[in-house]
């Protein structure tokens, strides 16, 4: 793999969690260590817009990671619904194809200009067999290099990809795209259903912006700890 950097990424902590109670006393423990919250599917279905709001007079940014994936006209208008949340990044599918990225980048520089989007590439749970499955007989990097050319094209800021392809994706998108990327364990951690993946010094040299952690964070016994042992590994 391509070494290209040792600036060290950003974290951001994958609040998936069964009660927002939970949520509050993790972002109490791990305190001003902590900028970054992503808040996915489980706990905005379940708590809604509060919950961001409440994150937000923590003084944390948020990475609203809904994974858009719709048509063009639909999405844009879910941008516009999502346009007043106090959020700082979003998530929508490539696959949802050109015209849709086009279109979504085209209503965020209006709605929440202050907004990064990220495209989602193939999730870090997939690998070629489970591309295979769906019908993408391609292997896996070049599929992430499809998607991520083309969202980069169509005016997506940023891209969500697994840290084994942080290394080629960099030389070949703008110099400003960000690159986020789940799938990341720290060394002697649970690999959970995450099938391809780097510990957090190995992806800060591939060059990662912004490194997603839940389950070595929250699974902890003293998640402020684990995160500190985390920022330690990359200094």
């Amino acid at each position: 793999m391509l070494v290209v950097s040792n600036s060290r990424p950003e974290i951001i902590l994958a609040l998936d969690v069964e009660s927002r109670a939970k949520a509050t006393t993790i972002l109490q423990e791990t305190g001003d260590q902590l900028k970054w919250v992503k808040v996915g599917l489980q706990s905005y279905l379940r708590d809604g817009p509060d919950l961001l709001r409440e994150i937000a007079e923590m003084g944390k940014r948020i990475f609203l990671d809904l994974k858009l994936h719709d048509i063009p006209n639909t999405m844009s208008k879910a941008l516009e619904s999502l346009s007043s949340l106090p959020i700082s990044m979003l998530t929508l599918h490539a696959t949802a194809g050109p015209d849709a990225l086009a279109e979504c980048a085209h209503e965020a520089k209006t709605l929440m200009p202050e907004v990064t989007l990220l495209a989602v590439t193939v999730l870090t749970s997939m690998d070629e067999e489970s591309l295979s499955s769906i019908g993408v007989d391609s292997p896996v990097e070049n599929q992430v290099i499809k998607l991520a050319k083309l969202a980069a094209e169509s005016g997506i800021g940023g891209i969500v990809c697994s840290p084994l392809e942080l290394g080629m994706l960099r030389p070949l998108l703008p110099s400003e795209t960000k690159l986020v990327t789940p799938g990341i364990r720290p060394s002697g951690s649970d690999i959970g259903d995450q099938k391809r993946i780097m510990t957090p010094g190995q992806a800060q040299r591939a060059g990662a912006d912004y490194l997603v952690i839940g389950r070595p964070i929250l699974a902890a016994p003293k998640p402020s700890q684990a995160l500190a042992s985390i920022i330690a590994e990359m200094e």
